[in-house]
C-alpha cells in the first residue's frame, strides 16, 4: 500500500476565465497565487492548478506522502519497479517531489508539504479521486499496479471480458484514482468527499441556486459503495460531490462487476461511458 492521497489536481483549459469563475463561485475556491500565467485555486482540503493548453486535460495529480521520509521511501521503491522520475511540475510541493507519466501520458506527482489548505469557511468537500479515459486501459492499469504501487479494488468487465473501468485505491479509501475504457485519452471527472448524505444535499441546493444542473444523480456507485451527484464545469468535465466511499481491509480480494448501468448507479440510471 503506497499510503498516499490526491493533494491537488491541475487541468489543461483553453477556457481559463470561466473556469477559474466556475471553481472559484460554485465550488467556494480562492485564488492564492499566479504563477507565470497560471491560476492556483484553493479551499480548505482542495486545490487546482489551471494551466493554458487543450481542455479535458488533466495536467497532473498531486498526491501526499505523511511525511519526508515516507516520500523518501516511495522514491526508491518507483526506481527499483524502473520507473522514469522527472522533475515535479507542481508548485504546491516542494523541491523533493517527483513525476511519473503512464502510458497515456498522464503524470502523477508525489510530494509532501506541510502547508494546509485554507481553514475558513467552506462546504465540505476534500479531493479525493480523479479519474482518467483511455482507448487501452490494461497497460494503464498494469502500469498502476504493477510499478507505480496502487492496489486494484474492483474491476468491471463486460461479459466478454474487456475491462471497462478498474478503480485503484492507494490508502485504505476505496479508490483514488480510476481508469475508465472511453473513445479517447482524456480526463473523465474529478472528485470531492463530503462529511456526510446531508452535504450532497446542501451541495444540490447550492448549484441549484445557480441554475447549473445535476446531469447525473442522486445515486449510490455499486463498486466504492459511495453516494453522488455530478454537475459539469464549463469544460464539460464532471465534477463528482461523493460520501460515504467503502472503507476498504488490507486483505480484501479484488472485485469484479457485470458492465451495466446497476453496476453504476444501483438506484437507476447509469452513465456508461461505451456500450
Amino acid at each position: 500500500m503506497l499510503n498516499v492521497k490526491l493533494h491537488h489536481l491541475s487541468f489543461l483549459t483553453e477556457n481559463q476565465n470561466s473556469m477559474v469563475d466556475f471553481y472559484q463561485n460554485m465550488m467556494g475556491m480562492s485564488k492564492i497565487s499566479h504563477p507565470n500565467d497560471d491560476v492556483i485555486l484553493q479551499a480548505k482540503n482542495r486545490i487546482i492548478h489551471f494551466v493554458e493548453g487543450a481542455k479535458n486535460t488533466l495536467n497532473y495529480a498531486g498526491y501526499i506522502t505523511p511525511d519526508i521520509e515516507s516520500l523518501e521511501k516511495l522514491r526508491s521503491r518507483h526506481l527499483k519497479a524502473g520507473l522514469n522520475l522527472f522533475k515535479s511540475p507542481s508548485p504546491i510541493f516542494g523541491d523533493s517531489a517527483y513525476a511519473i507519466k503512464d502510458p497515456d501520458g498522464n503524470r502523477l506527482v508525489f510530494g509532501y508539504s506541510a502547508e494546509k489548505t485554507k481553514e475558513e469557511s467552506s462546504m465540505a468537500g476534500r479531493m479525493q479521486h480523479v479519474v482518467v479515459a483511455s482507448t487501452n486501459v490494461e497497460p494503464l492499469i498494469n502500469f498502476y499496479a504493477d510499478q507505480v504501487g496502487f492496489v486494484i479494488s474492483d474491476i468491471v468487465k463486460k461479459e466478454d471480458g474487456q475491462i471497462t473501468s478498474c478503480f485503484m485505491r492507494s490508502d485504505t479509501e476505496h479508490h483514488s484514482f480510476a481508469v475508465f475504457l472511453g473513445a479517447s485519452n482524456k480526463l473523465d471527472h474529478n472528485c470531492y468527499e463530503t462529511d456526510s448524505w446531508n452535504d450532497i444535499r446542501d451541495w444540490a441546493d447550492h448549484f441549484a441556486e445557480a441554475e447549473i444542473p445535476i446531469f447525473w444523480g442522486p445515486g449510490r456507485h455499486g463498486p466504492g459503495n459511495n453516494l453522488f451527484i455530478m454537475v459539469k464545469d464549463p469544460d464539460g468535465n464532471p465534477v463528482e460531490l461523493s460520501a460515504e466511499i467503502e472503507e476498504v481491509e488490507q486483505d480484501r480480494q479484488t472485485g469484479f462487476w457485470i458492465h451495466n448501468e446497476r453496476t453504476l448507479n444501483s438506484w437507476g440510471k447509469g452513465l456508461l461511458r461505451v456500450d
